[in-house]
């Protein structure tokens, strides 16, 4: 049987990617291998891509690793040996196969999103790059189709009560995008800290549950349940769970 001792799963965070990590994962176990996910980034800026309305600062500016405040996903098993790498590089097919070979890595897996989309992971050139200079087995895997995150329509209602027992396992959401207003539902557990930051224009931040440390315009202050703080645009703020919280945050974008 072919020996797989290291396992590298370059992903993107997308459904595609998370599906394949899975698959990563039962490999790892299977094999008693270790995991290497890798993000690469094209620039010196860590954004969001849901949401457009707040850019963190550039790496160089966190005061903790960057690898900390990127969502990677977990293991069910937490006996599996994962680590996390982030790497800066405006090719990324070029630094996946470099890290491949700095960790003798015996596998590849990689992600794809349906039947016509792609990840960013195997869009194009970096399909074929990978693909055929690897130094080792890639195994592309193949997600279920995908659902686009659906966003509130005019007139519709949205429920933003608070999550209660359901907190731990939603995901923070856009819940309203338009070019003009954006509204969040971010969920902040306990311990988890967003590094300074800014918007690109006027902010609400309302606490619907749970308590946050949130800091901005050179004060530190607790935000709780039922209160809320007005920002004017590009104030640098950070946050910082307290509690398990979920926060409603709406943002007027810049026309």
């Amino acid at each position: 049987m072919y020996p797989i001792h290291t396992i590298l799963h370059p992903t993107d965070f997308t459904p595609a990617a998370n599906f394949a990590f899975q698959m990563a994962c039962t490999l790892a176990k299977d094999h008693n291998a270790r995991l290497i996910l890798l993000h690469v980034v094209p620039d010196q800026y860590l954004t969001n891509q849901d949401m457009p309305g707040l850019s963190l600062p550039s790496p160089a500016a966190a005061q903790e690793p960057r690898e900390k405040h990127l969502p990677w996903p977990q293991p069910t098993d937490p006996n599996l040996r994962v680590e996390h790498r982030v790497a800066e590089n405006d090719n990324a097919p070029s630094e996946i196969l470099r890290i491949a070979e700095e960790v003798h890595c015996d596998l590849i897996v990689m992600g794809t999103q349906g039947r016509t989309g792609l990840s960013r992971w195997l869009a194009g050139s970096v399909a074929e790059e990978v693909l055929r200079k690897a130094p080792c087995p890639v195994l592309a895997v193949k997600a279920p189709p995908f659902t686009p995150v659906s966003h509130a329509r005019p007139g519709e209602v949205v429920d933003v009560r608070p999550l209660g027992a359901e907190l731990p396992s939603t995901k923070t959401k856009a819940l309203v995008k338009t070019k003009e207003v954006e509204v969040i539902r971010m969920v902040v557990p306990a311990g988890k800290e967003i590094p300074t930051h800014q918007a690109k224009g006027e902010m609400v931040v309302q606490c619907l549950e749970g308590r946050i440390e949130f800091t901005a315009l050179g004060t530190t202050q607790s935000l709780g349940a039922g209160q809320l703080c007005y920002l004017p645009k590009h104030e640098a703020h950070s946050v910082k769970g307290l509690e398990d919280a979920s926060l409603l945050v709406t943002i007027l974008l810049p026309k």
